[in-house]
């Protein structure tokens, strides 16, 4: 009796959704990834997830439901960390998921197991078959030799646009607007990304199906509804983490901060101080001409280097609770930093 109490006592101390075991990476991409999923309040939502190989995904999501079905198209950056698929789109609750070689097994939002009877899996199809998202966008549009590209400012992407659907009305307002030839100006407009295919491989293009507004400014800042980038350059930012480990409680932290009037980031890399320009979008930031002073130190500065090389690697930023993480061109993660008072 005091065995079988004692079982029951221990299986309830037992997780009912366990973490799934880490995978290490995903199988060849570009890759499609089809499936049906419960829904709520309806009879089931269509997903097909297309995972491009330069990093971003688009996900339609297709709610069956009366008189008639529900499409939601999204864009998005992906990654892989602690073995699982994460996806993430402006203004979109995060996803997660499992990745078993062909199949993507959904996770709940602290990235445990489902435990449920129903389907919650993704499996991938035998070739890869993108979808044309139509999405509300907004970015930097540019029209030369005849020619236009936009820079999304959802995810810092340059796109070719396609001399189609509301383009005459795009490009109308443009020449316009300008103040001069070559002008990069923000607007905004419904359109759709058209893969294309060609010797390659497969690349996006925007088509224009409705023209929106178009205005003089020549950057991103405030074009997304969101306050992070607005955070991100008021902060200065100290090193919690380098290459997966933490820096020792005695040792002086390195930091940098970012001057959004100037574009130019400074800081202190240890011993020596540092400052260089970068450019900031949603989902990139990169650093650029990074200079440093050369005095002595009073001991030898192992962090100095290895910040300083992190910094010049980073391609991409993203937040981890209250931390700032950044990531290399491969989305794997180079430092974690914290805010603190000056």
């Amino acid at each position: 009796m005091l065995k079988s109490s004692l079982m029951r006592g221990l299986l309830l101390l037992l997780p009912l959704t366990p973490l799934p075991a880490p995978a290490q990476s995903l199988p060849d991409y570009p890759a499609t990834y089809r499936g049906e999923l419960p829904c709520a309040d309806c009879a089931g939502v269509s997903w097909q997830l297309d995972l491009w190989d330069e990093r971003y995904y688009t996900l339609r999501q297709v709610y069956r439901s009366k008189p008639q079905p529900l499409q939601h198209d999204q864009m998005g950056v992906w990654r892989m960390e602690d073995g699982r698929l994460h996806l993430s789109a402006a203004n979109e609750a995060p996803l997660l998921f499992a990745v078993r070689n062909k199949r993507l097994t959904k996770l709940d939002s602290d990235g445990r197991l489902i435990v449920s009877r129903l389907n919650y899996s993704l499996r991938r199809a035998r070739q890869f078959a993108p979808i044309e998202p139509r999405l509300q966008l907004s970015g930097l549009y540019q029209y030369m030799a005849d020619a236009g590209t936009i820079e999304l400012c959802e995810l810092g992407m340059r796109l070719p646009v396609v001399a189609e659907g509301d383009n005459v009305a795009l490009e109308r307002a443009y020449l316009a607007t300008r103040q001069r030839p070559g002008e990069r100006l923000l607007v905004r407009m419904e359109a759709t990304l058209a893969p294309r295919h060609d010797e390659a491989g497969y690349r996006l293009s925007v088509i224009p199906q409705r023209f929106g507004s178009i205005s003089q400014r020549q950057r991103c800042d405030g074009a997304v509804p969101d306050t992070t980038l607005q955070r991100l350059q008021q902060e200065r930012w100290h090193l919690r983490t380098l290459a997966g480990k933490p820096i020792a409680a005695n040792v002086a932290r390195p930091y940098f901060e970012l001057d959004a009037a100037t574009q130019r980031v400074s800081g202190v890399a240890g011993c020596n101080r540092f400052g260089g320009s970068y450019r900031l979008s949603p989902a990139k930031l990169r650093f650029r001409q990074l200079a440093s002073t050369r005095q002595a130190c009073p001991q030898p500065q192992e962090i100095e280097p290895a910040f300083l090389a992190a910094l010049k690697s980073a391609r991409r930023w993203q937040w981890q609770g209250g931390d700032l993480l950044l990531l290399d061109e491969h989305g794997q993660q180079l430092a974690s930093l914290m805010p603190l008072l000056p």
